[in-house]
């Protein structure tokens, strides 16, 4: 699906990409600034949906409109505008607007509102939307194919962070980050985007407040709470509690552990943050599934989950780019080399052992429980489990 944005005001410009792209990471977005612009952009292609501000620096979007509306009747064009006046209506209704938004809007009703947009326009064309999406293990498949966005835990948690974004501190900016996956993974990322040679990678919340700055922080925040969705399902909401109270076992044990004195303290808590990045991504897949309006049952969900954490996992840290560190220090969670062995390494293995947070290994677990008695610093070598 194309879309076009044509809107002066940069930031309502990105929000309306990232909220479309959200619900559609498969949507080809265009955005332009000027009438002008998007005029000239309408000679060659033909958007599926245009957004136009009314207002725009050298023309009015109603001009865009019409120009769509006589090329590509079938399309669908939204205006939006903080005045909505009779003889407004009544002029857009003659140049072929289907929708309007009036400014300033709410997110959550300007997604409701592209998301029944876009609902319309795959009807329309019958090469996606509803008759696409297919069952939920179909879905899936395809969502694996394009960019992988994390949902926020709750509702809640997402309005809390829209109203804390503006006066948010570094503790606060921290607190939430190990709280949010969602916030963590894109914070490092737009963080290591900007890496100067000679400069240290981020690996956690305090680096990224340190690298990009307490203004930067915060408008990521609200941006995020913004554009992203949050779990809404019951049963996507407990899996995704039941993760964190994993996660905070898991903590503790690596406390007991003494893993601190091996593994810097940020990027200890960023790997348990990440630790479920892929049963976390296949989780907001599944929302952003049943927002679409359809259906699944929470048998099929929490065997969907097991089946695909690992894919998922995999794919979001590729596309997130999360340092290798952290990469390394997440997978010795769930299995480790036979060679070459580090400290910090056994002593997360264990502790996912000790506490079930990973398919209990009762040999490998009394093994490595010998090997750590060996050297604070050495590598080491495990022998088979049948040795």
């Amino acid at each position: 699906m194309k879309v076009l944005i044509v809107e002066d005001d940069p930031w309502i410009a990105e929000l309306f990409s990232l909220v479309i792209r959200d619900l559609d990471a498969n949507t080809d977005v265009t955005l332009f600034a000027s009438a002008v612009a998007a005029h000239n952009y309408l000679r060659d292609t033909t958007p599926d949906l245009l957004i136009a501000d009314l207002n725009l620096p050298d023309g009015s979007g109603l001009d865009v409109v019409r120009t769509l509306a006589r090329k590509a009747p079938a399309s669908l064009r939204l205006l939006t505008t903080a005045n909505i006046s009779r003889q407004l209506v009544l002029d857009a209704r003659a140049a072929g607007i289907t929708e309007f938004i009036a400014k300033p809007f709410k997110v959550d009703n300007l997604r409701g509102r592209l998301a029944r947009l876009f609902s319309t326009e795959t009807e329309l064309t019958a090469t996606a939307g509803m008759a696409s999406i297919g069952d939920l293990p179909s879905f899936l498949q395809v969502r694996l194919q394009s960019p992988l966005r994390l949902a926020w835990s709750t509702p809640a948690r997402q309005q809390q962070a829209a109203a804390s974004a503006a006066k948010l501190d570094r503790a606060g900016f921290i607190q939430l980050a190990e709280a949010e996956p969602l916030l963590t993974v894109v914070a490092l990322n737009r963080a290591n985007r900007q890496l100067e040679r000679g400069r240290d990678t981020c690996l956690s919340p305090e680096d990224v407040w340190e690298r990009l700055g307490q203004t930067a922080c915060r408008e990521l925040v609200q941006r995020l709470a913004q554009a992203r969705i949050a779990l809404e399902h019951p049963l996507l909401q407990q899996l995704a509690s039941d993760l964190a109270g994993q996660q905070q076992r898991l903590g503790e044990a690596l406390t007991r552990l003494g893993a601190e004195r091996t593994i810097p303290a940020g990027a200890l808590r960023t790997t348990l943050t990440c630790s479920r990045l892929g049963e976390l991504a296949v989780i907001s897949a599944i929302q952003h599934f049943l927002n679409y309006g359809q259906q699944a049952d929470e048998a099929s969900m929490r065997e969907l989950i097991n089946q695909h954490a690992s894919a998922f996992g995999n794919s979001i840290k590729i596309q997130q780019q999360l340092p290798f560190l952290l990469r390394e220090l997440t997978g010795a969670l769930f299995h480790l080399p036979a060679t070459g062995l580090r400290k910090d390494r056994i002593l997360l293995r264990i502790a996912a052992l000790e506490t079930g947070f990973a398919s209990p290994e009762p040999a490998q677990l009394e093994q490595l429980r010998r090997l750590i008695k060996l050297s604070a610093t050495a590598a080491v070598d495990i022998p088979p489990a049948d040795a």
